[in-house]
């Protein structure tokens, strides 16, 4: 191949092409994953936190938590708020307590909620997810000070976050 005026110009401008393409496919991609944050806190989180209130004003005792029936536990808190006309949120999964997040570019979040009736923990979420629901509560983020605080898990990949009601 020759090259002319004419194929540099062509070659040049699918260059520009491609990476117009790969800036609109990175920033849909962005806007896609934001709004299932945004989706997660939402429609998920807050509802949780409105049938954690809900049930707390009805005066019923929590099921006892021992430190290692977490599951247990939440099965157990389903049945109590079922008894008392508080219905929790629904879950993209079979459990009203487990939510999974699938973004685009990135590993899949299962996170796991643990509700008490001043807090609300939440396992297996990742630091982007993180900073958008502090950022979404407390306004600012900031793993150590706020309604919202974590820490990085043993994995080391997720975090705990701790929701202060």
């Amino acid at each position: 191949m020759i090259l002319t005026g004419k194929n540099i110009d062509k070659f040049v401008a699918t260059i520009l092409y491609l990476a117009l393409l790969c800036f609109v496919l990175w920033g849909g991609a962005r806007l896609i994953n934001r709004s299932l944050e945004s989706k997660f806190y939402k429609d998920y989180l807050m509802k949780w936190d409105i049938a954690v209130m809900t049930y707390s004003l009805t005066k019923a005792t929590w099921p006892q938590f021992t430190g290692g029936n977490h599951v247990d536990y939440m099965d157990s808190l389903i049945s109590a708020m079922a008894g008392r006309s508080v219905t929790p949120p629904a879950s993209n999964t079979t459990r009203p307590y487990i939510y999974q997040i699938k973004k685009i570019g990135a590993s899949e979040e299962t996170i796991f909620l643990l509700c008490f009736s001043d807090r609300i923990i939440l396992y297996g979420i990742s630091e982007k997810t993180f900073s958008r629901i502090d950022t979404y509560i407390d306004g600012k983020t900031g793993r150590d000070s706020g309604k919202v605080t974590g820490n990085p898990s043993k994995d080391g990949r997720t975090y705990i976050a701790l929701w202060h009601m």
